[in-house]
């Protein structure tokens, strides 16, 4: 049996070397039946067989996809010709709105600043709204006084109404002489400029201060001198801006009649002083007003021919610049019809 086994089992072997091609080996569940066969004959012999069969259950082989047709080799198509691209399409902006010529001069950048901004930053100073593009030039060269000049030479004349008063005798009480009269004072100013206000590149004096000296005349020959200082206040920056004038100096008196011989002679006084302040109209005149007063030198010890009496006038009058006549010609007639017409006493 097992002889019949091994033969049975070669000759299984080479049928399946013998398939072309060889198929791959597929594991195939078995299954395998014993059947035990045990026979008892009498006496004493005991025979055993046993017989194995092996089943094999047909397993179907996975299916290969099917090959393509075979086409015979040709000639090789030449390749296509590559299509230009294509350009994106774009998108066309429209058309911007005309530039007016107030946003022209807007800039996004820096100060940030637009032409609004600063009208009413120049209303918030008082500044004017369209500031010049080129200085005023001042006339007469600066002998008249002006904004625009630094510094300033000018002689001014004065002439108006004054109230006189005078001390009489020293050694009777409430004896004072007083009576009405014209002044006449001439003046030579030196205007510095003291405070100066820049706009841009121009510069306009805003207050000048300086030195002051002149004569005063009045009737009975009575001429005094003055030096001091003078002072103008421009309100504004046009040449007739309205202005405040001031002057002050110390007074004394330089000519006379003489007590004892009645001549016009030099005369020696106390030092006094003399003050004024006017309101004007750019450096051609302003109306003054103003005090001046005499220092005594009238001990009772003193004889009486040497006795200087304490003395003094208010006056109010107009005061301009000799450049432009008309103040010139009215401190000549003042002083003329003052030595004429006033009976001193």
């Amino acid at each position: 049996m097992t002889a019949l086994l091994s033969v049975a089992s070669l000759s299984g072997a080479l049928w399946a070397l013998a398939q072309v091609p060889a198929a791959p080996p597929v594991q195939s569940p078995t299954t395998t039946t014993t059947t035990t066969t045990t026979s008892t004959a009498t006496g004493n012999s005991t025979s055993t067989s046993t017989t194995t069969t092996t089943t094999e259950v047909p397993v179907q082989a996975p299916k290969s996809a099917p090959l393509p047709a075979w086409e015979p080799a040709g000639p090789i198509p030449p390749p296509a010709a590559a299509e230009p691209p294509v350009p994106a399409p774009t998108v066309e902006d429209p058309p911007a709105a005309p530039v007016t010529a107030a946003e022209a001069k807007e800039q996004a950048g820096p100060p940030f600043y637009s032409e609004a901004d600063m009208q009413q930053l120049r209303a918030r100073h008082g500044l004017e709204a369209t500031p010049p593009t080129s200085e005023r030039k001042s006339r007469w060269r600066c002998l008249i006084a002006d904004p625009t000049c630094g510094l300033v030479v000018e002689v001014q004349a004065t002439s108006g109404f004054a109230y006189r008063i005078r001390q009489g005798d020293v050694g009777s009480p409430g004896d004072v002489y007083r009576w009405s009269s014209a002044r006449v004072q001439y003046d030579v100013w030196v205007s510095i400029p003291t405070l100066v206000e820049s706009r841009g590149s121009f510069k306009y004096t805003r207050v000048s201060l300086g030195p002051k000296g002149g004569i005063i005349a009045s009737d009975n020959k009575d001429v005094w001198g003055n030096v001091g200082f003078a002072g103008r206040y421009w309100l504004k920056r046009t040449r007739w801006s309205p202005t405040i004038e001031f002057s002050s100096g110390l007074a004394f008196k330089v000519a006379g009649t003489d007590k004892v011989s009645g001549r016009f002679d030099n005369v020696r006084s106390p030092i006094g002083f003399v003050a004024d302040v006017g309101i004007g109209l750019g450096g051609f005149g302003a109306i003054v007003l103003g005090g001046q007063f005499d220092s005594p030198l009238a001990r009772e010890d003193v004889p009486e021919k040497a006795r200087t009496p304490a003395a003094g006038m208010f006056y109010i009058g107009f005061r301009g610049n000799i450049l432009w006549g008309a103040p010139a010609v009215a401190g000549v007639a003042t002083h003329a019809a003052a030595l004429r017409a006033v009976n001193t006493p």
